[in-house]
């Protein structure tokens, strides 16, 4: 009986020890299980976030790529808007300088201009009380013609202005009394006055330029894109 009781023990025992080691094993299973589980998705959850980091650099690369692309090209065509201006500003220096020149060999011509100069001075400004103002080396032919220039604008205001009635408009034309306008100067000719006139009214509160510097200034702004398209044909045209 001792030996069967023994027996039996044994054999519970034997189970309970192989049942345990059934269950441990089973749990290191599970355990390895969720450990591998849970790797993977740590890794693959550290993958997301370094090919997040990765795409956001590589994004923020190619827009300073792009940044410094345009500012390349700023660059560049401001260096070349810059050599355009130059070139286009010594087509209006030498321009200048050629106007001077002429007006100086052709005095005839340049007294009928500047009694043309007035007489539209006069019509812009349609003033009874006036004063004109011009160069000193030009104060010869300013007074040979003031007086005609004074009585064509009457004429031209008379025939054209219908409220007049037919009547001439008054007009006190006068020199402006030591006041030149500056003289040209060839090594600064953006200094002085090439020539033509000034006239004011109101106690100079209204003033017309019609100097020559003003008509070519005017010439030359108007002219500025063809005269770059003259200059460079083949660049791509851009207003001034």
């Amino acid at each position: 009986m001792e030996s069967e009781s023994g027996d039996v023990l044994a054999s519970m025992i034997q189970f309970i020890n192989n049942h345990g080691d059934e269950q441990a094993e089973q749990l290191r299973r599970e355990a390895d299980q969720e450990f591998t589980i849970e790797c993977e998705k740590i890794t693959a959850n550290e993958k997301d976030r370094l090919d997040k980091i990765f795409d956001a650099r590589l994004e923020q690369e190619g827009v300073e790529m792009k940044i410094k692309e345009s500012k390349a090209k700023n660059t560049q065509r401001i260096k070349k808007m810059i050599e355009r201006n130059k070139y286009a500003e010594e087509v209006f220096k030498e321009t200048q300088t050629r106007l001077q020149e002429k007006m100086t060999e052709n005095a005839d011509e340049y007294k009928e201009l500047l009694k043309n100069l007035i007489v539209q001075s006069l019509i812009k400004l349609m003033e009874t009380n006036v004063k004109v103002m011009w160069r000193e080396s030009d104060e010869e032919l300013v007074s040979e013609v003031l007086e005609e220039a004074a009585q064509m604008y009457k004429d031209l205001m008379k025939d054209n202005v219908k409220m007049l009635n037919g009547a001439e408009p008054p007009l006190n034309i006068q020199i402006d009394p030591k006041k030149y306008l500056p003289e040209y100067n060839p090594e600064n000719p953006g200094s002085g006055c090439s020539g033509g006139v000034k006239l004011h009214a109101r106690k100079g509160r209204i003033v017309i330029s019609n100097t020559l510097d003003d008509r070519l200034d005017l010439c030359y702004q108007e002219s500025t894109p063809r005269i770059r398209k003259l200059l460079y044909p083949s660049s791509v045209s851009y207003t001034h």
